[in-house]
This record gives C-alpha cells, sequence and structure tokens, in this order.
C-alpha cells in the first residue's frame, strides 16, 4: 500500500508542478479575461462529467472485491453492469452537452457576444472531451483494483505533460479557448485508446464475457449512486465556485479567482494521493478479519503522511506567495492578491486533512455519511462563496471557502467506523498542526525576498519530514513488542 501510495505522490508531484506552472503562462500567452473564459468552460465541462454517476470508484470498490474472492463471474457482471452503464451516461452527456451549450451560456449575461459565441462552440467540441474522460475513469477503476499504481501514474502523468504542453504551444501560436479544447479532446482520445489497451492486457487471461445479473447491477447502482452524490458535493466546491464568481464579479474577477484556488487544490489533489490506496486495500478485505494492531498502524500512518504533506505544503506557498503570486500575475500589482491568496491556501491545507477519513468510509461501505458530510460542506462553501463575492468581492468569494473545513468530521468518522477513539485524529497531527500555525505566524515578522523564502521553506519540510520520520520508526516499534 505504500509503494503504491509513493507511486501516486511522485507522479502527483509533476502533474501539480505542471499544473502550476501551466497558469501564469496561460495567463501570460492569452491573457486574464481570455482565461476567465476558458476556466468557465472548463468549469462547465467538469460539471457534465458528473454523468459518472460515481461508477469509477464503483468499479475499483466492487472489481478489488471480485479480485479478493476470486470470484470470475463476479468480476464479469461488474464490469457488464459499469461499462453498460457508463455507455448510456456518457452519452446522454454528450447531448446534453451539445444541444443544451446555447442555453447553458445563455446563463451568464455578463459575457460579451464574441465569447457567448466562442463558449458555445467551445462546450460542443467539450462533449466529446466528456465521453472520452468518463470511460477513462471506469479503465482507471480497474487499474487501480489490480492496484496497478506504478503504470496507471505513467499513463496519467505522460497524459498530464503532453496535455500541459500542448495547451501552452496552443496558447504561444496564438491559439485562444476553442483551439485549447479541441487539443484536450485530441489527448483525451489518445489517453483512452491507451488505457482501453493496458486494462485489455489485465484482463485477457481471465476470457471476461458479457454477464448481467440483476442483484450484481442493483449493488453497483445503489453504491455508485451515493458515490454520485459524493461526487455532486465536490464539483459544487470545485466548479460551481467559479459559475458563481463569474456570475456575480465578470471574467476578469473569475481568472484572478481560479488562478489562486487552482494552485491552492494542487495542496488536496497531492496530499490525498498516497492515501488512495486504502481504498482497493480495504475493499479488497471485504468480508475478512482484519487484525487490529495492524489497521491501526496503517491508518495512522497514512493521517500522519497526507497531514505532513498538505500542511507542509500549505506553509511553504505560504512562505513563498509573493514569488509565486509575481509568476502567477506578470504585470500585475500583487500586493492586493497576497491576502486572499494566504487564505485560499490556509483553508485548503486544513481540509485536505479528510482524506483519511473519506477513502476508509468508502472503503467500508459507509457511503451515506461520507455523502451527507460531502453535500452540506459544498452547499455551505458555496452559499458563503456567493455571499462574500456580493458584499466583498474577490475576498469574499475566496474566504467563502472555508465552509468546506466542515468535511474534516470525514476523518473523525472514518476513525470511528474501525473502531479507532476519533481524538487520536487530533492527537496524531499535533506536532504538524502547531507547527504549520507557527510558519504562519513567523511569515509576518520574516523578510519577503524569495531567497529567504525558499530556504525557510526547505528548513521546515526538512522538520515536518524528521517528525513524520521518527513516528514511524516508533510506531513500528511498537508493533514488533
Amino acid at each position: 500500500m505504500l509503494k503504491n501510495g509513493f507511486y501516486n505522490t511522485a507522479a502527483g508531484v509533476v502533474r501539480m508542478g505542471l499544473a502550476v506552472l501551466t497558469i501564469p503562462l496561460l495567463i501570460h500567452f492569452i491573457g486574464i479575461e481570455e482565461y476567465g473564459l476558458w476556466t468557465l468552460v472548463s468549469a462547465i465541462v467538469g460539471i457534465v462529467t458528473l454523468a459518472e454517476a460515481g461508477l469509477s470508484t464503483a468499479t475499483t470498490v466492487f472489481v478489488s472485491q471480485d479480485l479478493g474472492q476470486e470470484d470470475k463471474d463476479g468480476l464479469s457482471q461488474t464490469l457488464t453492469a459499469t461499462l453498460g452503464s457508463m455507455l448510456i451516461l456518457a452519452t446522454l452527456g454528450v447531448i446534453v452537452l451539445w444541444v443544451g451549450s446555447t442555453s447553458i451560456v445563455g446563463w451568464f449575461p455578463n459575457l460579451k457576444q464574441a465569447q457567448q459565441i466562442t463558449a458555445i462552440q467551445t462546450l460542443q467540441i467539450g462533449a466529446w472531451v466528456v465521453w472520452t474522460r468518463l470511460f477513462q475513469q471506469i479503465l482507471i477503476g480497474v487499474e487501480q483494483a489490480y492496484q496497478r499504481y506504478g503504470s496507471l501514474n505513467l499513463l496519467n502523468t505522460a497524459q498530464s505533460i503532453l496535455l500541459s504542453l500542448g495547451l501552452l504551444a496552443v496558447a504561444w501560436s496564438g491559439g485562444r479557448t476553442i483551439a485549447l479544447m479541441q487539443w484536450q479532446a485530441v489527448v483525451s482520445i489518445l489517453s483512452l485508446s491507451i488505457h482501453s489497451l493496458f486494462v485489455r492486457s489485465l484482463l485477457q487471461k481471465m476470457r471476461l464475457s458479457p454477464n448481467w445479473n440483476w442483484e450484481k447491477g442493483l449493488a453497483v447502482g445503489r453504491y455508485s449512486r451515493m458515490i454520485w452524490l459524493i461526487s455532486l458535493g465536490t464539483a459544487l466546491f470545485n466548479r460551481v465556485d467559479r459559475l458563481i464568481v463569474g456570475g456575480l464579479l465578470g471574467t476578469q474577477a473569475l481568472g484572478i479567482y481560479a488562478a489562486i484556488t487552482d494552485i491552492a487544490t494542487q495542496i488536496n489533489s497531492l496530499s490525498a494521493l498516497p492515501v488512495q490506496p486504502l481504498l482497493p486495500h480495504l475493499s479488497s478485505f471485504s468480508g475478512k478479519h482484519l487484525e487490529q494492531p495492524d489497521l491501526t498502524y496503517s491508518v495512522k500512518q497514512a493521517l500522519q503522511l497526507n497531514g505532513v504533506i498538505a500542511l507542509g505544503l500549505g506553509a511553504t506557498l505560504i512562505t513563498l506567495s509573493s514569488s509565486i503570486l509575481t509568476i502567477v500575475f506578470p504585470g500585475e500589482a500583487i500586493d492586493q492578491y497576497i491576502l486572499p491568496f494566504c487564505i485560499a491556501i490556509s483553508i485548503y491545507s486544513l481540509y485536505s486533512l479528510n482524506a483519511v477519513g473519506y477513502y476508509i468510509l468508502l472503503g467500508t461501505n459507509s457511503t451515506n455519511t461520507c455523502t451527507a458530510i460531502v453535500l452540506a460542506s459544498g452547499a455551505l462553501s458555496l452559499t458563503m462563496i456567493a455571499i462574500g463575492a456580493h458584499y466583498l468581492g474577490l475576498l469574499g468569494a475566496i474566504f467563502g471557502n472555508v465552509g468546506y473545513l466542515t468535511t474534516c468530521a470525514l476523518a473523525l468518522l472514518g476513525l470511528k467506523r474501525l473502531s479507532i477513539p476519533t481524538y487520536l485524529w487530533i492527537k496524531w497531527l499535533k506536532f504538524p498542526l502547531i507547527w504549520f500555525l507557527l510558519v504562519i505566524l513567523s511569515i509576518l515578522f520574516l523578510p519577503k525576498n524569495w531567497e529567504f523564502g525558499l530556504g525557510f521553506s526547505i528548513v521546515q519540510i526538512l522538520i515536518l519530514l524528521r517528525w513524520f520520520s521518527l513516528q514511524k520508526d516508533r510506531l513500528l516499534l511498537s508493533s514488533l513488542v
């Protein structure tokens, strides 16, 4: 599990670096207003991918269970249910986005006429991005169930590199929003083809054939429905916020908001990667007894690793905030963006501590609890973003993200699900939490030049890594005694 987590993290670092570097270059090539338009249509495409209905995670969970029980017929039934359902949902998603593009764009009266025409054409191209992306998620679910994280991350990283470099090349050569979406469609089709060949190689020895079973189909459907609701809550936070900001403040402010939150989002993405293998790991033990000491060891290590990455990365980004914003917004007066940036980084660092609980609840079929928390948190955050944007503009919209901190309840309830006292969550993370607070406070009194910031960041990361190493060694020693 730790090896798979390492693959996830190493590849995630590369993808995060690409995402962070791509943002300022795109803004430089196409301008902040055009970047805001690109962000808007990308957010809409991302929302339509909710047609996935949780089938990707359901594929990982049920295929892991079938492999753990060596149930060939069950595996055939699972893949028949997931692939068949995805074919229907993906096709519906394409139709909705293609036919409804004009009506969707009409929801944004602040767009100029030329921007509306561009958005409509881009969304129609994005419909095919949705179709390929949805099917790719099913294939990734199979790869995760087989725990082929090394190959999976290699493919995903290659896709990210190809996509990012292509977007920059298109923008540099004069292409704008439509051309950017065309390139994304090309990369999506190529990636789907490669994942298809890889999954075929994994399954070819099984000699599977279509096998519909109503009981398995309904079980997959029930689980997927709850995951879909969780995805809806996540999308409310990660995508609809952009629609709200764009509708209330316009594309200029949206471009700034999107650039800041896109960087902050990488904290959550990267810190969750090393603990994601908990999902197939716990699912493969479905119906089996898992020794409590081994379980406690795995969960504590996952929680502390998640905390070190989330809080360490957050502290680093805050320390280097001036330098980062200078790169992201070249030629802009960045002083006005430093406070919103630091607030966003702090919020995302803290809410990222929910990752272990999230995967525990999904892996133990506690989807109802997970769904309720994520939906409530997403709705609360959206409400606060809308109110904040209305009264305080960009700063208020950024601060509204604080509503999503309520997802930290996932960690507490996840530990309770495994009969681990919930107070241990705070106890296990006490040092990195205190260290994170001290680093933020110290920045107020330290030099703002990038040389000092870089050196200070390296020192604080090394301290956190040393603490994690000591914790891991002590826990391993106690489990052997």
